[in-house]
């Protein structure tokens, strides 16, 4: 449902761990919480499905290894089956470090539990950043917006 998606997008997509000050390939183990602020627009189409456009969810990053906590929000469009679970969606997100640096990362997924996602770049020590890796959802609010998630996956500097 629409708390997953956020939480996978978001997160899934944002995971940087707290990257080291020099460049290179880091493993990425972070834990997500999100919350959906918007849920966008639904439109339900001939065959049942619904598709989910505009939604935007809030997502604080905490990295696993030394704690550094970010801010990231996320975009993301989804596609429904008649019971509200997601045959496929696709986010972007936009990740904020107290420092002003910003890392962008896209993710989808095509289920309420899992997504994949990769690193654009970024500003600051994230110009020129790559990297991917899996979001799983390990828990949802019972209201459905807000969801903790864990980011496992590499990130790679210049």
């Amino acid at each position: 449902m629409m708390k997953n998606a956020a939480t996978l997008i978001l997160t899934a997509m944002l995971g940087c761990i707290g990257v080291a000050s020099y460049a290179g390939t880091e493993p990425l183990s972070e834990t997500g919480y999100d919350v959906t602020t918007r849920t966008g627009e639904k439109i339900v189409l001939p065959n049942g499905n619904s598709l989910t456009i505009n939604a935007l969810s809030h997502e604080t990053i905490v990295n696993d290894k030394t704690g550094e906590q970010s801010s990231e929000w996320c975009s993301y469009d989804g596609l429904l089956d008649p019971k509200g679970h997601y045959l496929h969606y696709l986010s972007y997100c936009t990740r904020v470090y107290d420092n002003g640096d910003v890392l962008w990362s896209t993710a989808s997924g095509d289920n309420d539990d899992t997504s994949q996602f990769t690193f654009a770049g970024g500003t600051g020590k994230f110009v020129g950043a790559t990297g991917n890796g899996e979001t799983t959802t390990t828990s949802t609010s019972i209201d459905g917006r807000a969801t903790t998630f864990k980011n496992i996956g590499t990130l790679t500097t210049k």
